[in-house]
């Protein structure tokens, strides 16, 4: 027998690792669900929790003075984060109280006394730079801007900060606010920029982070000037995103992870030579690099298709990846492979496949297609208790990275952009012909799921190719294009429009590619899972297709729930999920 669906809710994950100032011990966010702060020894003993709230802790950054700690909550996944501060021993303190405004943590000033930070509470659509004074909780608003902004970090030598505009998916806005004057300077750039993880040098000059400034296809880590924009790459491995980057507090050590095919490539060593790999990293992916205050040991955490994300170490002793903590995963989880095939224009769709262990059908292995959001995202090798449920089960589960995927450069990403929004479904089209064409696959027993815009492809499929699916489940997917960009978070509809088209210019393509116009070709039996506090996608999306599917009479099960967002977190959520999941694709697969 397979294990239940709610046994797969209970398994934790440890991330987000952060040295205490002497080195000694461990903060990390840790749990199933619900993650909470937590602490442990360097060497992974005395663990214990520091907070415990009835939310997700999305975030955790301790001072760079001392052991304060700073971390965000939401209510229920709305994404409207409050900030609370833990100065010394619990329980925590609040800083911020605006539950209905939507606070971004930036960056601590080098002192510890002051953060500074990005909220949209003077106008929902705008994201102002604020500054927090931590003793008396004054802040000063130093920039009102537009759209969306974060704040990067902090100079270690003046008042001076780094903001990044997200205009849109492949093109980001780099400014210096002065504190002391209140004033602004964006830096020049020769055309569309993408930046992330902006941080100034030890001494204050300049800065380095992760762009493509210049026109290249994928992400770098450069040193970019501070007054000029200009960027000089520091580590440019070929057709490969840079996807981190860590400088240890002496600055001779430098660890950056670098994004092979979905794979994580580590490497640590001295800045300015060929760095070695990191031995015993698990093939998978890590993230969240971290230096002890002696530039001894880096932390990261890592997972993979059967590894839960757990906290692994390097230090210059060992030059290899040690575990530090690891859930507990569950016997005989199952690696997945990664594939490709040939899109219709000839574009290769590179795309993780497996096989469930329980023996085949007479007839052959059903199978399940599961579809990234984004569309900017990457489905990668990761830990994914829901595909693991799928193989337990009996599916074979195909994840593409239809166009319009990150990991694969610029190009890639921007090929789905607007009008070019339908050739997705053809990559769709040809990776079910791939799965077809596997051994032992029933070709009239293949299901499609998604989440967000991978609900939109589930609906496209089932209204614009209804011959190549047997069931569906979409989770918090589009609908229409017009009410999506009408209804999301108004700090969203200009940065998703320049995404998916502008209402008034796009009409024609969006009565194509809505699945809501499309609505009577539906064949497949369709779940339908959405949260009542999605900020992203409102549920109106998820009441309008099925409310269409009830009034053709056509088969649908339409599951709502209360006090969840963009996505299902807390465990007796999750529970409904899987075994919502579970019973759709028993009964139609």
């Amino acid at each position: 027998m397979p294990p239940s669906p709610a046994s797969w809710v209970d398994i934790g994950a440890a991330t987000s690792p952060s040295f205490s100032k002497d080195g000694t011990r461990v903060f990390h966010l840790r749990g199933a669900g619900l993650p909470q702060v937590w602490v442990m020894d360097r060497d992974g003993t005395n663990a214990h929790a520091l907070s415990a709230h009835d939310e997700k802790v999305a975030f955790l950054r301790r001072s760079p003075t001392d052991d304060r700690l700073i971390w965000g909550i939401d209510a229920g996944g709305d994404e409207r984060q409050q900030f609370w501060l833990l100065d010394g021993t619990p329980p925590p303190r609040a800083l911020t109280d605006a539950p209905a405004a939507m606070h971004d943590f930036g960056a601590w000033s080098p002192d510890g006394t002051r953060v500074a930070y990005a909220a949209n509470d003077r106008d929902e659509s705008q994201f102002d730079v604020l500054v927090m004074n931590l003793s008396t909780g004054e802040t000063t608003r130093v920039l009102q801007a537009g759209g969306q902004r974060a704040v990067g970090s902090w100079n270690p030598k003046s008042d001076l900060i780094t903001v990044v505009e997200d205009h849109s998916t492949s093109d980001q806005r780099l400014w210096i606010v002065d504190l002391t004057t209140n004033t602004a300077l964006e830096l020049q750039r020769p055309g569309p920029t993408r930046y992330a993880s902006i941080r100034w040098t030890s001494d204050g000059a300049a800065l380095m982070g992760l762009t493509d400034h210049g026109g290249a296809d994928f992400m770098r880590l450069c040193r970019i000037d501070s007054e000029t924009g200009e960027a000089t790459p520091v580590f440019a491995p070929a057709y490969r995103d840079v996807e981190a980057w860590s400088l240890s507090p002496d600055g001779t050590l430098l660890a950056t992870i670098e994004n092979d095919r979905g794979y994580s490539v580590l490497r640590v060593g001295v800045t300015g030579t060929e760095r070695e790999l990191v031995a015993g990293l698990l093939h998978g992916v890590a993230a969240d690099l971290a230096w002890s205050p002696d530039s001894g040991t880096l932390a990261f955490s890592a997972q993979s298709p059967t590894t839960p994300p757990g906290l692994w170490i390097w230090s210059t002793t060992t030059h290899a990846a040690e575990l530090l903590f690891q859930p507990t995963p569950p016997d005989d989880l199952i690696d997945f492979t990664l594939v490709e095939w040939k899109g219709h224009d000839g574009t290769t769709i590179p795309g993780w496949f497996a096989r469930p262990t329980t023996p085949a059908p007479t007839a052959g292995i059903p199978a399940v297609v599961w579809v990234h959001g984004g569309p900017a995202s990457q489905t990668r090798p990761n830990y994914r208790a829901d595909m693991q449920l799928l193989l337990s089960h009996g599916y074979a589960v195909l994840m593409p990275n239809i166009r319009g995927s990150t990991g694969y450069g610029r190009i890639a990403m921007e090929s789905d952009d607007v009008e070019k929004r339908p050739d997705c479904l053809e990559d769709l089209a040809a990776g079910h012909a791939w799965l077809v064409a596997q051994p032992g696959i029933d070709p009239a027993r293949i299901g499609i799921m998604g989440q967000s815009y991978g609900g939109w492809v589930v609906l496209a499929a089932i209204t614009l190719q209804p011959e190549l699916w047997r069931a569906a489940i979409d989770y918090y997917g589009i609908a229409d294009f017009v009410t999506l960009l009408e209804h999301t978070g108004p700090w969203r509809r200009d940065h998703r429009a320049r995404e998916y088209g502008f209402p008034g210019t796009d009409d024609a393509l969006f009565q194509k590619i809505s699945p809501i116009h499309h609505v009577d070709r539906v064949t497949a039996p369709l779940l339908v899972l959405h949260g009542d506090r999605d900020p992203r996608v409102p549920m109106e999306e998820s009441d309008q297709f099925s409310r269409a599917l009830e009034q053709r009479q056509k088969k649908v099960r339409y599951e709502k729930f209360t006090y969840a967002g963009h996505g299902f977190i807390r465990p007796d959520h999750r529970r409904r999920v899987y075994a919502a999941l579970v019973e759709h694709f028993g009964k139609y697969l």
